[in-house]
């Protein structure tokens, strides 16, 4: 049995405290060790990483959110709205704040498909084309129903990142109301964006005076920092900048004339323009049928847009600037001014119309089947002769006749500044033998508008406003300024002369005095109003060979201007298979030119 010795007990007690020394030494080194690197951390995380903490804090608990501007007015020429603005609620998707986890962003979009009946896809595909930690707000659907808005707010716990913001949107006089003049708006598209002009979400025009002047019509955005809680619920403004709205926009329009020619349009696929001869300044810009503007502004759906877009009559086509037609019997006029003005025909050249022309072995008919008998330069203007104007062609001679169309801005642009405007074509005679010739039978055609010769129902407005003042050919304009509230105006248009049709004094007043004849006694009769002095032209123009006008195969015209001493308006009206124009586009231009001088007309009346 071992017994305790004392004496090695007290030999072996300093070699037990070197140990504990050793352990506490390790333990305070280890400790030290820790808390210098928490120092540290604390260090790098306050001094050196701060500042981006900081900012970091900030962002979870500040929001930053875009005002939109509204877009500035369009105003007719005497100061009534074309266009304006109304507030509209807006849904729309803020990523950051949608649940991280992709079952519970499933669910929360789900929830919004269902309470608004908006497509799952729809949703899912707006998030997908931005990042997950933008705080920037994705607009998902416009235009939403204050009881839809009512279902995100009542909801609105169970929606995280979902929100519904008021935003300025167009309105219209009606949904169809000046479509093609006006254009539309819409959100910024992918290619756009590519651009680098436009944040997504930015509303564009699209179309017509909206593209054309989208750049003064959008504004400024304004924003807003708002202080949220750990929901994301805001809390309070801390800072708000507001939106400068866009510029506004005093164009030629006469929006009472325009609704007018829209009224006496409608029902018929076609074109109407109505200008000043004076300014060339346009009164009244029509294609119909129109789109709905309303439509495209909002969210439209690939079904929807595929039935606009396939429709058989093509509404989104702009028919004044973009269709391309003969012009029948309105060329007849250039071919009376190349004769008169070269000499090769005078007033009291006469023929005998049977009905038909005969040229080697073709024959060519007039629209009226016995003929007019024999008819001198003015009554075959005034009754549309088309015997007179086949001898008259082959005489004036097909280089003349294109020389004068040329000159009249036929088979060139007008100049307005609207997108996709057509050339329209004046035909080159046929090389033959290495050289180029006319054939007759070319110019039989082209003398009473058949043939290759085309136009656009602006080009007849030009044209038509150049016999009105004498010879002045204006670039057909749209805008007179532009102005903003802090400068004024900022641009401004004061029309432009493209040039001038030489013609002699007397030249111009035989075409004027001939087409009054065609309004008091000829073709035209059905534009007649008392108490005004209207001189017009009408127009059928085959739109195959051997249409026929009775069956509604034909383009019917009539281009009018009036008073006839002191022309005011020039009206052009363009009836896609409508028929006769004499028949059918001369009543339609006598409601407008009605409208139009509704004062003056009444007067009349009221004292006859």
């Amino acid at each position: 049995m071992r017994r305790f010795s004392l004496s090695h007990g007290w030999r072996s007690l300093p070699e037990g405290r070197d140990a504990g020394k050793k352990r506490v030494t390790a333990v305070a080194v280890v400790v030290l060790a820790a808390l210098a690197m928490v120092v540290g951390q604390l260090w790098y995380l306050q001094v050196l990483e701060g500042g981006y903490f900081l900012d970091a804090s900030d962002k979870n608990r500040i929001r930053i959110r875009p005002v939109a501007a509204p877009r500035g007015i369009l105003f007719d020429r005497n100061g009534v709205p074309l266009v304006d603005n109304r507030p509209t609620f807006t849904l729309s998707l803020i990523p950051r704040e949608l649940p991280r986890d992709e079952q519970g962003r499933d669910a929360v979009l789900g929830r919004v498909a269902a309470l608004l009946r908006i497509p799952y896809a729809e949703l899912a595909e707006s998030i997908t084309r931005v990042s997950l930690d933008s705080f920037l707000p994705v607009r998902v659907r416009r235009g939403l129903r204050l009881e839809d808005m009512a279902k995100v707010e009542e909801w609105k716990l169970e929606l995280p990142g979902v929100i519904v913001e008021v935003e300025p949107q167009r309105t219209y006089p009606s949904s169809r109301f000046a479509a093609h003049l006006l254009g539309y708006v819409r959100e910024a598209s992918d290619e756009q964006l590519k651009q680098g002009r436009y944040r997504r979400g930015d509303m564009v025009g699209q179309s017509g005076l909206e593209r054309l002047l989208d750049e003064f019509l959008r504004g400024r955005d304004g924003g807003e920092r708002i202080e949220v809680d750990a929901l994301g619920r805001p809390v309070r403004v801390v800072q708000q900048t507001e939106p400068h709205p866009g510029a506004q926009v005093v164009t030629t329009v006469d929006r009472r004339i325009q609704e007018a020619t829209e009224q006496a349009m409608e029902g018929r696929a076609g074109a109407a323009v109505v200008m000043d001869p004076r300014s060339g300044d346009v009164l009244a810009l029509v294609s119909t049928p129109a789109f709905e503007i309303d439509r495209f502004t909002g969210t439209i759906d690939r079904a929807a847009w595929l039935k606009v877009v396939q429709h058989p009559e093509h509404p989104l086509l702009n028919r004044t600037i973009q269709s391309q037609y003969a012009p029948g019997s309105l060329f007849k006029l250039v071919v009376t001014a190349a004769g008169l003005q070269e000499g090769t025909l005078t007033p009291l050249d006469r023929v005998h119309c049977s009905g038909e022309f005969q040229l080697g072995t073709r024959t060519f008919k007039d629209w009226k089947e016995d003929g007019h008998g024999t008819v001198d330069l003015r009554r075959a203007i005034a009754h549309s002769c088309n015997i007179f104007f086949y001898q008259a062609g082959l005489k004036v001679g097909g280089a003349a006749i294109t020389k004068y169309a040329r000159a009249f801005g036929l088979g060139q642009p007008t100049g307005i500044d609207l997108a996709g405007e057509k050339f329209g074509l004046v035909p080159q005679p046929r090389p033959k033998r290495g050289r180029d010739q006319w054939q007759a039978g070319d110019v039989v055609n082209l003398s009473i508008g058949q043939g290759p010769v085309l136009v656009t129902p602006l080009q007849v407005a030009k044209f038509m406003a150049a016999i009105a003042n004498g010879g002045v050919l204006w670039k057909p304009r749209l805008v007179q300024r532009i102005e903003r509230s802090e400068r004024g105006v900022v641009w401004s248009d004061p029309g432009k002369v493209t040039g001038h049709v030489e013609l002699s004094p007397l030249v111009w007043a035989y075409l004027r005095q001939s087409l009054v004849a065609v309004v008091n006694e000829g073709t035209g009769v059905e534009a007649r109003i008392p108490g005004l002095d209207i001189a017009g032209k009408t127009g059928t123009a085959q739109t195959v060979a051997n249409s026929r006008a009775d069956r509604g195969q034909d383009h019917a015209w009539f281009a009018a201007f009036a008073p006839v001493r002191d022309p005011e308006v020039v009206v052009v009206v363009l009836v896609e298979r409508g028929g006769k124009g004499g028949q059918v586009a001369a009543p339609i231009a006598r409601k407008i030119l009605n409208a139009i001088f509704f004062e003056k007309v009444a007067a009349v009346e009221i004292a006859g």
